[in-house]
């Protein structure tokens, strides 16, 4: 046991304190060329592709591949032509008679779901808010947008609404935490809470993470007629286009991390020109699927999580380590979950699993320890820490959680073990 490895781990615990983490931008997509592991599906099978074992995978397609299903991306509409757009994606048999073409959606291992609001006259001009989900209302949209994106835990989430006249396919860059917003057609004008999200300053910038290069390159290179282009500069608009967009974006910024079990990886919005064809929005929104899947299925396969060296127990709360392989300049989020409300927990961290120490008919595996961390178990039985930095190495670092469990035989539960693999 050598003080550089010491000195490592003291690092990788110090370096988890919240107010660094705060401090660091969401990390961006890891993007590789060849996908590992994807669900089986409700339509055709779809087998794990590639070597990978499943327990390799992250937890949200692990999660798939064990249940049988696909992950799922969902798309909304608002005004026509966005909701047409969207329309064959919805499983509801009014909205979309034809029926469903979202299972396992071009054999590509992904299901698509969507959700709109209907208008009179079909093809509107002076709109109004529409009836259904997702009526183009701020108090209608905030009711309706989490419940119904949360029940598919979507690895994507792409808003649509309708722009100016043109045919235009634009991607917004900039969505805003607004604190003021054009009136809707009801009272109250205004969204409530304004600005919508409280976990941030008014004002604050939420970004596209759509690979929009990609989207628009697929659109122009296509030439149906359609312009597809990225809007760097200016912002959704102030209303309910960039109401739902934040909605969107702000989704996914929670759910982010590829350590948790509901990981949302992409997001973003399109503004659909006015002018676009039913038709051509619809075959333009294939396109941009396409593209985004691509961007997926690159996501996915380049996500390393470490491997879990023992099970848990007593207990059942877990201990997950996934990001980007652990090389200097690689990061990988850390979640423990599953704890009682917060729990009293400690992160125990050492270089030796080959001398566990036997305590609370549980065994503490990375013994002698050389750093231990309180954790901030929150309400929900869990606690992430956001960007662990790789580096360092070749070393391996034994990371294990120890937490007060009433439930326990006698009071204390042990998470499984992870094998942090840190490389040079």
């Amino acid at each position: 046991m050598t003080s550089a490895r010491i000195t490592l781990a003291s690092a990788l615990l110090l370096l988890t304190s919240t107010v660094a983490l705060a401090q660091r931008a969401a990390p961006p997509l890891r993007r590789v060329t060849e996908f590992e592991g994807a669900g089986v599906s409700r339509g055709p099978a779809v087998a794990v592709r590639g070597a990978r074992p499943v327990s390799s995978l992250p937890p949200a397609i692990q999660r798939c591949a064990r249940a049988g299903t696909n992950p799922s991306i969902v798309v909304t509409g608002y005004w026509p032509p966005s909701n047409e757009a969207v329309r064959r994606f919805s499983t509801d048999s009014t909205q979309n008679p034809q029926g469903w073409i979202g299972g396992n959606w071009e054999g590509r291992g992904y299901d698509v779901f969507s959700y709109f609001p209907e208008f009179t006259p079909p093809n509107c001009n002076n709109c109004g808010k529409g009836s259904g989900d997702l009526q183009v209302d701020y108090q209608d949209t905030t009711a309706d947008f989490r419940p119904l994106i949360e029940q598919h835990e979507p690895v994507a989430v792409v808003t649509m609404s309708r722009g100016n006249a043109g045919n235009d396919w634009e991607l917004e860059m900039n969505q805003y935490n607004r604190n003021s917003w054009f009136g809707d057609f009801c009272a109250p004008f205004q969204p409530d809470p304004s600005p919508p999200d409280v976990s941030v300053p008014a004002g604050f910038l939420r970004l596209s993470q759509l690979p929009v290069q990609a989207v628009v390159d697929a659109i122009n290179a296509a030439m149906i007629g359609v312009n597809g282009y990225i809007c760097f500069a200016g912002d959704g608009g102030g209303f309910l286009s960039e109401f739902v967009a934040y909605q969107g974006v702000w989704y996914q910024s929670d759910k982010r991390s590829p350590a948790l079990p509901d990981w949302c990886i992409s997001a973003g919005h399109v503004h659909v020109g006015a002018t676009v064809s039913w038709a051509t929005a619809a075959q333009v929104l294939e396109i941009t699927l396409r593209a985004v899947i691509a961007d997926l299925d690159a996501a996915i396969a380049s996500t390393i999580c470490q491997p879990s060296v023992t099970p848990s127990g007593p207990g059942t709360a877990t201990l997950t380590v996934c990001g980007e392989v652990m090389a200097t300049g690689g990061f990988s989020d850390l979640l423990f979950d599953g704890a009682p409300p917060s729990a009293f927990a400690a992160l125990v961290a050492g270089t030796n699993d080959a001398s566990p120490f036997q305590w609370k008919m549980g065994l503490v595996i990375p013994f002698p320890p050389l750093a231990v961390r309180i954790l901030p178990v929150d309400a929900g039985g869990r606690c992430l820490l956001r960007d662990l930095p790789g580096g360092m190495g070749p070393s391996t670092i034994f990371t294990q959680v120890v937490y007060q469990d009433a439930s326990a035989p006698k009071g204390w539960g042990f998470t499984n073990t992870v094998a942090i693999d840190l490389l040079p």
